[in-house]
């Protein structure tokens, strides 16, 4: 078995910082006796800020200093949305919190090119969705994990190779607590390599079995059974805002982020989405929600992105933003496209399927409908408005006109015919439509193709009730 572990040592720091385009002086405190620093970037550690200092003190460095608190549930939330955008490269995830993911590998190498080329790809996946992260592939799966928290990035070829870059590393890398480590150091040991070549039974008598069993399981002595994650059924991601964004097309870069995160989670899936919310939230009114659509399922975060812009490029927002959520529901499969023989001739005159997709984006769904087919033999009831591409249950009619008025138009009456700019020949065939007595609309009509003297075909019927009166409903093309 191979294993890849991905350990977030600022994770705490970029649940804000990852949706900042542009570096600004930022800090996250704790308390601990106090408000203190935990965690800063790079341009408030340019200012003098130290992990541990008072907050106080802090923001006395300087006035555009942005201290935000800890949130942990946060910080699980960015982990859970991790794994599930790395179950594109495996099924076979483990959380391991507060900032680390497990994912193994053993049967992804061959498919994504060797352990170098994933391992490539899975760094500058993450390092797109705005972590920092040490990645490192061993054989074992605590060997990894001890690896990467102290910065190893890199693949371990061996479980030879796995020890020794093991017994470099201080004994504080083991995850011993404050008590075992000073014994450890009373004995004169200040390596993993040192504590390696002790008798195992002496240190299982003086320190316990665990000790030991943690020690044979890194090496990969003993089996090291982690809990599998289980990718949620549906996709919500959130980004928390370090300053409040008050224009629209300000949000194009968090978002960004988030598309891509579902990208991830709908490739291990193989699925797409036809539909995202998304919320807007604001310090004191309510959030902002919008839907985002498309006529087929999608999980390119490119088009999505291309969507969203359109739309952001319109809103108006009531009050500064502060977070983001988007939602994804309602996954569908994805199968591959069935090819052609000369696809190039079918993109010539195939649609672009996307174009409905952005004037809805632009101008609202509302805007942008399609004809949708009903099964009743009145015209005005065989069809409805819905979305663009809906299957109907009605089947068309060639021998009716596609242009029906909005509403049937008198005719004139000379000589008992009917009359449009001129005498009307009526020809021989009628469809007659006698129906809708159960729902109030009742009609009794009967049509004909009226040719007029230009030579122009008009569809007008006559009212079998009450006047008998004619009427222009529909015109052929």
């Amino acid at each position: 078995m191979r294993w890849l572990a991905i350990h977030l040592p600022a994770l705490p720091l970029e649940v804000y910082a990852r949706s900042l385009q542009v570096e600004v002086p930022l800090a996250v405190s704790r308390q601990d006796k106090g408000e203190k620093i935990l965690l800063s970037n790079r341009r408030a550690m340019a200012l003098g800020l130290r992990p541990g200092m008072p907050v106080g003190a802090a923001q006395a460095l300087a006035a555009d200093l942005k201290i935000l608190p800890r949130k942990p549930r946060a910080e699980h939330a960015a982990l859970t949305g991790l794994a599930a955008w790395c179950s594109r490269f495996t099924p076979e995830l483990s959380l391991e919190p507060p900032n680390a993911l497990m994912l193994e590998v053993a049967g992804s190498l061959q498919l994504f090119g060797g352990a170098e080329a994933l391992l490539e790809q899975v760094a500058n996946g993450v390092d797109e969705l705005g972590y920092r992260a040490s990645c490192c592939l061993a054989p074992t799966p605590g060997g990894a994990l001890v690896l990467a928290a102290c910065g190893h990035s890199g693949v371990i070829g061996d479980l030879y190779a796995l020890r020794t870059a093991l017994a470099k590393l201080p004994l504080a890398a083991l995850g011993f607590g404050r008590q075992g480590l000073e014994d450890l150091r009373r004995m004169g040991l200040r390596r993993i390599g040192e504590l390696l070549q002790l008798p195992r039974a002496g240190l299982a008598e003086r320190f316990g079995l665990e000790c030991v069993q943690h020690l044979l399981r890194l090496l990969g002595e003993v089996p090291d059974l982690r809990p599998r994650f289980e990718p949620p059924t549906h996709y919500r991601g959130r980004i928390e805002l370090p300053v409040e964004v008050v224009r629209a097309d300000a949000l194009i870069f968090p978002c960004r982020r988030l598309l891509e995160e579902l990208g991830g989670f709908l490739m291990g899936r193989e699925s797409g989405v036809q539909q995202l919310t998304w919320h807007l939230h604001h310090e004191e009114k309510e959030k902002t929600r919008f839907i985002l659509g498309t006529g087929r399922p999608e999980r390119d975060p490119r088009l999505w992105l291309e969507l969203l812009r359109e739309r952001l490029t319109h809103l108006s927002l009531p009050a500064g933003v502060r977070a983001l959520t988007l939602g994804a529901r309602d996954l569908q499969p994805l199968s591959s496209a069935d090819q052609e023989l000369f696809p190039e001739l079918v993109r010539h005159r195939a649609p672009d399927s996307r174009l409905l997709d952005r004037l809805r984006a632009r101008l609202g769904d509302e805007a942008v409908r399609g004809l949708v087919l009903m099964a009743d033999h009145r015209p005005e009831r065989a069809w409805r408005w819905g979305a663009p591409g809906e299957a109907g249950v009605g089947r068309g009619r060639p021998d009716r006109p596609l242009w029906l008025l909005a509403e049937p138009l008198p005719l004139q009456v000379r000589n008992r015919r009917p009359w449009w700019g001129g005498k009307l020949d009526l020809g021989v065939e009628r469809e007659r439509i006698e129906t809708g007595w159960w729902d109030g609309h009742e009609v009794a009509r009967d049509y004909f193709v009226a040719t007029t003297a230009r030579g122009e075909r008009l569809w007008i019927y006559r009212d079998l009730n009450g006047r008998r009166r004619w009427f222009l409903h529909g015109l052929f093309g």
